[in-house]
């Protein structure tokens, strides 16, 4: 791609991405695994080049996707490691997931009768891992509280269906993510009744399997939590706060992503600037018409919130952003020109746009900036 001739790129660094897997790699205890998220397209960073470059270091590793189709679209590519669907299966697709070698979440006891008696018709063995829900009240065995004692049976009575293969149980951290008393209380509690689950699970002589229930923050910061395996997604893209890591380690970002500046444009002081007059120039301005737009995934939200680097000169967005196009304060950038990079996210000789820049002034979180650049912004390879 010639990216002299792109109003609006990301480029995706394969080596940064190796790197944050090694590193993580020597953060978990010794025969830890990890499993890689690529859901929703490896979180915009293109699900099939990652797990491509990831497998060529890190075969041994599983990867875990959302859904079906995502499980299919990297079986399609050629992966050939193991592979958890985290979420809602149809299990009328029992036959497709056992020809894949796909492993399914079983989300609830009846989620998993459904899913043998599919199985059964079909004349398959599905494999799978058990969900139990310790505490995120989302999918998965209900067992806390007075639901502990039924979630136990019905997770055993999964691992002697004929018709499911169970090689492993999970659970997921609602609260690891912060810090507070409170926070560790709740992430401890979770564990120690997933724990007490499998535990129970081995003294009726069932082996529980890979257990898991590490997610990104909880891999960094808390290696007793580890056990068999880790789920690491926000981390493996260099996304994860520094707020949410207790221990000094760095990871590079992933995904840098670019614009152009299309013109400059002179404001007055008391000009309105762009849709509905949100912004109203409160001096005499210089305005850069920046390349990329709410269709690009630069949100429209940042309205007047956004900043950006060009020239390594931190700009900050100017009125409403629109589909296509949004403008940037050059006024202090007298050196600015039509066709000069605009840094969106991520890092470059010129300086640093980190994620918190877009998603803070938002109240959201790094995937949802990274999996909302849209498809129509072409992803440039590197470190292949």
């Amino acid at each position: 791609m010639d990216l002299t001739t792109s109003r609006c790129w990301a480029e995706i660094d394969l080596q940064a991405l190796r790197n944050n897997c090694r590193t993580l790699h020597e953060l978990v205890p010794p025969g830890c695994r990890l499993m890689n998220i690529l859901k929703a397209d490896a979180y915009g960073h293109g699900a099939v080049p990652a797990a491509r470059a990831l497998a060529r270091d890190f075969p041994e590793d599983w990867l875990g996707v959302a859904c079906l189709s995502e499980a299919l679209e990297l079986r399609s590519a050629g992966i050939s490691q193991e592979i958890l669907i985290l979420g809602y299966t149809p299990p009328e697709a029992a036959p497709i997931l056992t020809e894949q070698r796909i492993t399914q979440a079983l989300l609830s006891p009846r989620y998993t009768s459904r899913l043998a008696a599919c199985a059964r018709s079909a004349g398959v063995q599905v494999p799978c891992h058990v969900k139990l829900d310790t505490g995120m009240t989302r999918i998965g065995y209900l067992c806390y509280g007075t639901a502990r004692s039924s979630a136990l049976e019905d997770a055993a009575a999964a691992y002697q269906m004929p018709e499911l293969r169970v090689s492993g149980i999970f659970t997921h951290f609602s609260s690891s993510y912060g810090h507070t008393p409170e926070d560790d209380v709740y992430t401890q509690s979770q564990f120690d009744r997933f724990l007490s689950v499998c535990q129970a699970l081995e003294r009726r002589g069932i082996s529980p399997g890979l257990r898991h229930c590490c997610n990104s923050p909880a891999a960094v910061n808390s290696p007793a939590y580890a056990l068999d395996m880790c789920r690491v997604g926000t981390v493996l893209y260099g996304l994860l706060p520094e707020s949410a890591m207790l221990r000094p380690v760095s990871f590079r970002p992933v995904m840098t992503w670019k614009a152009r500046v299309a013109m400059l444009r002179p404001a007055p002081a008391g000009t309105p600037v762009s849709y509905s007059r949100q912004a109203v120039a409160p001096r005499d301005m210089m305005l850069a018409v920046v390349s990329a737009g709410d269709a690009d995934g630069y949100l429209r939200q940042l309205t007047n919130l956004g900043r950006v680097l060009i020239g390594g000169h931190v700009c900050g967005v100017v009125g409403r952003v629109c589909m296509d196009m949004f403008m940037a304060d050059v006024t202090d950038v007298p050196e600015a020109a039509e066709g000069d990079e605009v840094l969106l996210l991520g890092a470059d000789s010129t300086g640093t746009v980190p994620c918190q820049w877009l998603y803070q002034p938002l109240g959201l979180g790094p995937s949802a900036i990274t999996c909302n650049i849209r498809p129509r912004v072409p992803r440039v390879y590197h470190g292949a």
